[in-house]
């Protein structure tokens, strides 16, 4: 009883400075903080959670003569009467206080947690952010944010002052969720120019002197176009002279023509072909002029429309996948992993404030290419080639950002010709072949960043509304192959597509 009696004399002494804490507080807010124990339904066992620095009351039906704390470091209890008890928030922690009467007996068992006070950190989010709904909970040494905000950039900035009042980042919790749907369509334009010139000319040379089956003298020049790989068409003109197949016969009888059928009648088999094939001069010749030149566009074009919530991403490909040898499994097979390639698109968008919106976007045109190609195993991997961006923009609803200067020019050129002989004026366009090969391809991408918001289905329109499949008959007679709906048919349109963006309606 004498400690007990050490206790209470020292919460005496702390009584002054529970007094004046307690006159300093509002009314209202010794309302909130007073607890009235009621005795009737037994021993009463309470929670209370407190800010630290702060005070309540506790206010027991019967006079209390001991008041036991667990861990003065965490709370305090000050009697001020038998019958009320302050309780001051000294530090961040739990503890419990435990009530005793005259003859012993438990009244009271409090359970006490003390956080840190948040009333500063609340004034200063109202003074800032005045349009927010924010309820800061605080749990021992961290803080959780609940409640609205406007925007996601607000919830960053809220997030940002409360780190302030805790020592590391990571006891924030942020539970703030963002009034109304702020969702972000993105129209993307991607659209690649490719221009491809081939030139080629080439004269193709062969002169045989002699006969066959005697010494002879050859001469020939053959273009390679190196650039393209081999001729890829076009004009071929030129004079070609072959004398190999001219015969000289000898033999008994009347021998005739031997390479005639059947043969003549008079002892053929006494009759032998002699001499030499061909002419003593110019055996086999010939020159051709090869000539080919082809000019090229290639268009590629897309247009997605990706809509995504704020703090979400968003992706898109048009195109396909190609297999790609990973491995073996256990079993000695081959595994297969599949890489897509095509025009893509993917991006996060942030709403910032009203109007307003940062976006990250990556965009990406690639094709399937043999330069790069691989052979493994009797696999044939195509390499791709590859054009890409990606960056972050901060833009308003409606406004449009380009992505430009992605080009890519490439240009070939080779000249076959004979040693010696190319270097003459005029003659010597007979012994060389040109071989040229250019092309540029560039790329440009528009974006264009929209807030909205969903409508009635009854506002939207499809490609399908208003196709009808043609009858047999009108197939068969007129050659259609679809009409349009007339009348109140269910799939009449729903009225004119008007719309900055969107897809093709005949």
């Amino acid at each position: 009883m004498s400690k007990s009696l050490k206790t209470m004399g020292r919460l005496f002494a702390a009584a002054t400075l529970g007094a004046l804490a307690m006159l300093a507080a509002p009314a209202a807010t010794q309302a909130q903080s007073t607890v009235r124990v009621d005795l009737a339904s037994g021993a009463a066992s309470q929670n209370l959670s407190l800010p630290r620095g702060k005070s309540a009351i506790i206010e027991l039906p019967v006079d209390a003569r001991d008041v036991l704390v667990s861990n003065p470091g965490v709370a305090d209890a000050v009697l001020r009467t038998p019958r009320r008890i302050y309780i001051l928030g000294v530090a961040p922690g739990t503890t419990d206080a435990v009530f005793f009467d005259a003859s012993g007996r438990q009244i009271l068992s409090l359970n006490i947690r003390v956080d840190q006070s948040t009333a500063a950190l609340e004034e200063t989010i109202r003074r800032i952010a005045p349009t927010s709904n924010v309820v800061i909970e605080a749990v021992n040494d961290g803080l959780i944010l609940t409640g609205s905000v406007a925007s996601a950039s607000e919830s960053a900035s809220i997030e940002k002052i409360a780190a302030r009042y805790v020592e590391k980042p990571e006891q924030i919790v942020n539970m703030l969720s963002i009034r109304g749907g702020q969702q972000v369509m993105l129209k993307v334009q991607i659209v690649e120019m490719q221009r491809n010139i081939i030139k080629q000319l080439g004269v193709d040379t062969n002169l045989v002197l002699n006969r066959l089956g005697e010494n002879q003298w050859l001469l020939g020049n053959v273009p390679s176009f190196g650039v393209n790989g081999s001729f890829l068409g076009g004009f071929n003109g030129g004079y070609s002279f072959n004398s190999t197949n001219q015969m000289v016969t000898a033999g008994s009888g009347n021998c005739g023509d031997l390479t005639t059928t059947p043969a003549p009648p008079n002892n053929p088999a006494n009759c032998v072909a002699t001499g030499r094939a061909g002419d003593d001069g110019v055996n086999q010749a010939r020159a051709l002029i090869r000539a080919f030149e082809r000019v090229g566009i290639v268009r590629t074009l897309a247009e997605p429309n990706i809509t995504a919530v704020s703090g979400e991403t968003g992706k898109f490909l048009a195109g396909g996948e190609f297999p790609v040898p990973t491995g073996r499994d256990q079993n000695g097979q081959i595994t297969i992993e599949f890489k897509p390639y095509g025009v893509g698109l993917g991006y996060l968008p942030v709403v910032l404030s009203e109007g307003r919106i940062s976006i990250k976007v990556s965009t990406e045109v690639s094709e399937l290419t043999s330069e790069g190609a691989l052979q493994i195993a009797g696999l044939n991997i195509p390499g791709l080639s590859v054009r890409r961006a990606e960056t972050t923009v901060e833009m308003a609803s409606g406004q449009t950002l380009m992505i430009a200067g992605l080009l890519k020019e490439q240009t070939k050129e080779t000249i076959d010709g004979l040693p010696g002989m190319v270097g003459l004026p005029v003659l010597g366009a007979l012994f060389r072949s040109r071989d040229y090969l250019s092309g540029e391809t560039e790329l440009v991408v528009l974006i264009t960043p929209y807030l909205v918001e969903g409508t009635s289905p009854n506002r939207m329109q499809t490609p399908v509304d208003g196709l009808v499949i043609a009858s047999d008959v009108e197939t068969t007679l007129l050659g259609r192959l679809n009409r349009a709906a007339n009348g109140a048919s269910a799939q009449t349109p729903r009225g004119p597509y008007q719309a900055p963006v969107g897809y093709v309606i005949d």
